[in-house]
């Protein structure tokens, strides 16, 4: 029984091979007249279409003819399928398509015509031309084929293999300098040519019937590599897939009127002239082009194969993205790599999705910095990388993310972050990796407080790059660093306690400062100097350490009362917090677990005012929470608005504003309490209410007589009647007898 199964089987490939045989060499003459004269083509089977939804291989052949002229079946047969509406209208016949033809209406479905003299339909006005298919959906074949297909056909006329280019396999990164390593995939231009020259551009460029490769010698008189037996890789007898154009044509460079192949691959698969087994040196690239009569073009690219260079440059150190004039321009230390290219510099505005705006053509081995002339409506953050100049070019890691927000009507930036994170895993540090995101963090809550600020290093403080000086406020972070990287050098304390005697506003975080500092912990390295600077400066002692999976909350009454909050240790795994004490004049103002000290205020801060947190920032675990709690910190520094020794709010004094503005709330979302300013040309009687979706007030924040200038009021998510909102979006509406502001608002509580 399973002789007579297989013996049957293989009757059956028999047939199927016999059939399939018969099908390529059967000959048909040309569908338009004159039937049996040869024509030109103005596109060839299996070239590259990027018309219609999706890129595609062309399943047919064009012939050109006038729109009108009649056209004629290839074979007898009964009709199987007519479209008659569209530009894209057929008729089909057995196995055969004839595409943008206007159907003759006097035939139908399942009609039987005869060859070269029932007319199937005519070309459609417009479009010059039959595309005629020998095949049915996904089993096309070529209808110019050796041996078959239309007949006859002439093609006296080469193919032309226009350019060779190489890149690094599946990138856009071209080997420019005739040097290449690595994964090579080898990007081939043809245009076959299916008329004389003279004629028509689309006759001159159509994609070709076989393309193929070899690696030569130097001399050109050996094979050293052939990716088969003929070096042939593309042969289009049968339409592939549409799932493989992008095997065989290059994406970026192709298009229905360039026909760009990749060489080095197979129809199915990505593949590549893998050069790493090959000795450094010189060889030539062979490429060959044929069309289905023979005709052949053959071109010999030098090409000069090195060892591949896999290791990248060190990522760049940024020294400071700041405001300059009516710009701002972003500072980095040079990288000292010896084959060092050039830096790439990428911008987002949610550290999230980057966009390359400068590569190494734009920004040379040589240069510092980049200047921007213009001033911006929103943070924008920065990040640079290194790129050197080995045949598939390595980048390096990018450096530490810089953020800026310029704010247009201020003379000066109002806030200086500064970076103070240097330590890593290889120094003992819970973060990993050589370059963080911890700025955009700090800038990302700076931000949405509505506040203008600069970013830098503190080697640019120390540099005199920096002057904190110019600044209203400094935010100073440290991450987890300790003492092998000193949380805070004696060149650190001098400038910080420089800046507090001239009335600076500080803020400080950082995990580990009091147990480096101060000469009461176990910390080997303190000095009497730094000692000095943590008590009688910083206004702190060291009280042991606390693990940091403790609830954070502020200090019952005081100002930070309102808020809770863990820290994300999926971010960096921190090991431990210090718990501090206040010392002099500082007071606590954030404590774990409601009983130890983790965070101290001082308004007398020799001179100046001074917020230290003794756990970093940067990981607690909510946006929101980290906005809201950033806000006060600015509040207390009297960034945001003036405030008296009592913590109250004083009306703002500032310039007679030009007209009516109403700012947007900051923060926004909010989930405790949000600030909205309002600029006041003029005395009037003033509302600000806040609405729901449905238009309904919820809440008078405001309704009184005021004098020009800026005032703020504050919404804490109630309503009239003292009853938190649903979470959700409102309104906030100012009216005067001459204006009429809204402003929407993001409502979030936990």
């Amino acid at each position: 029984m399973n002789r007579i199964i297989l013996i049957f089987r293989f009757s059956v490939l028999i047939l199927f091979l016999v059939g399939f045989i018969s099908e390529i060499r059967a000959q048909y003459p040309w569908p338009v007249t004159p039937i049996n004269q040869t024509h030109d083509l103005t596109g060839t089977f299996c070239e590259f279409r990027d018309t219609g939804s999706s890129d595609h291989f062309h399943n047919g052949v064009d012939i050109p003819k006038a729109d009108g002229s009649p056209v004629y079946p290839v074979e007898d047969g009964a009709i199987t399928y007519i479209e008659a509406e569209g530009s894209n209208a057929y008729v089909r016949v057995g196995r055969f398509c004839y595409l943008h033809i206007r159907p003759n209406p006097g035939l139908s479905e399942g009609d039987y015509v005869v060859k070269s003299q029932t007319v199937l339909g005519t070309i459609i006005s417009g479009m010059g031309h039959i595309h005629f298919i020998d095949g049915k959906y996904d089993s096309e074949i070529n209808a110019v084929r050796k041996g078959g297909g239309l007949t006859p056909y002439e093609d006296p006329w080469a193919p032309k293999i226009t350019f060779v280019k190489f890149f690094q396999d599946r990138t856009d990164n071209e080997f420019s300098s005739g040097v290449v390593s690595g994964k090579v995939d080898i990007i081939v231009k043809v245009e076959e040519r299916n008329g004389p020259p003279g004629s028509s551009y689309s006759r001159l460029n159509n994609g070709t019937y076989k393309l193929g490769f070899k690696i030569l010698s130097e001399s050109g008189d050996s094979v050293v590599y052939t990716p088969t037996a003929d070096g042939i890789r593309f042969q289009f007898d049968n339409k592939p897939s549409n799932s493989y154009v992008h095997n065989v044509f290059y994406k970026r460079l192709s298009s229905t009127s360039s026909h760009v192949y990749i060489v080095t691959n197979k129809v199915h698969v990505n593949s590549f002239w893998d050069t790493r087994p090959y000795s450094p040196g010189r060889y030539q690239v062979m490429i060959f082009a044929e069309d289905t009569r023979n005709n052949t073009d053959t071109v010999y690219v030098p090409i000069e194969v090195e060892e591949q260079d896999v290791t990248p440059p060190s990522p760049p150190r940024l020294k400071y993205l700041k405001r300059i004039g009516d710009g701002f321009q972003l500072a980095w230390y040079p990288n000292e790599d010896d084959d060092l290219n050039g830096y790439r510099l990428y911008y987002s505005n949610d550290a999230a999705k980057w966009s390359l705006i400068f590569d190494e053509d734009d920004i040379p081995p040589d240069s510092t910095t980049k200047t921007f002339k213009t001033l911006l409506s929103a943070a924008i953050y920065l990040k640079l990388s290194a790129v050197d100049n080995a045949a598939v070019p390595n980048e390096s890691e990018p450096s530490d993310i810089y953020g800026i927000s310029t704010d247009r009507n201020a003379s000066s930036t109002n806030v200086l972050i500064v970076d103070g994170f240097d330590r890593t895993e290889m120094t003992g540090g819970a973060w990993q990796n050589n370059t963080h995101p911890f700025a955009f963090t700090y800038g990302q809550a700076v931000a949405a407080n509505g506040v203008a600020f600069d970013c830098c290093s503190n080697d640019a403080v120390m540099d005199g790059n920096i002057m904190l000086s110019n600044y209203l406020a400094v935010i100073w972070f440290v991450g987890d660093e300790a003492e092998t990287d000193e949380t805070f050098s004696a060149t650190e304390q001098n400038i910080l306690r420089s800046y507090l005697y001239s009335n600076g506003r500080l803020f400080i975080s950082g995990s580990n400062i009091a147990w480096d500092l101060d000469l009461d912990s176990d910390c080997y390295s303190t000095t009497e100097e730094d000692n000095d600077f943590l008590q009688n400066i910083l206004g702190i002692g060291y009280a042991g350490k606390v693990s940091p999976d403790v609830m954070i909350t502020g200090q019952n009454g005081d100002y930070f009362s309102e808020f809770e909050f863990i820290l994300d240790r999926q971010i960096y795994p921190v090991d431990s917090l210090d718990i501090i004490q206040p010392k002099g004049t500082s007071r606590t103002c954030i404590r774990y677990n409601s009983s130890e000290t983790a965070g101290i205020m001082n308004d007398n801060a020799n001179g100046g005012r001074l917020i230290f947190f003794a756990f970093p920032f940067e990981l607690i675990n909510s946006e929101i929470a980290r906005t809201e709690l950033m806000g006060k910190i600015l509040d207390y520094l009297s960034i945001l608005n003036s405030v008296d020794d009592h913590g109250q709010k004083n009306q703002l004094t500032t310039v007679i504003p030009e007209r009516f503005i109403l700012e947007q709330n900051y923060p926004n979302p909010f989930h405790h309490q949000t600030t909205v300013r309002i600029h006041i040309p003029k005395s009037c009687e003033l509302s600000l209410n806040v609405f729901n979706l449905l238009g309904q007030q919820v809440k008078s924040l405001l309704m009184k007589n005021v004098a020009p200038g800026l005032i703020e009021s504050r919404w804490d998510g109630r309503n009239d009647q003292g009853r938190i909102v649903p979470n959700g979006i409102y309104f906030y509406v100012l009216e005067t007898e001459d204006i009429r502001l809204i402003k929407k608002v993001l409502f979030l509580r936990n």
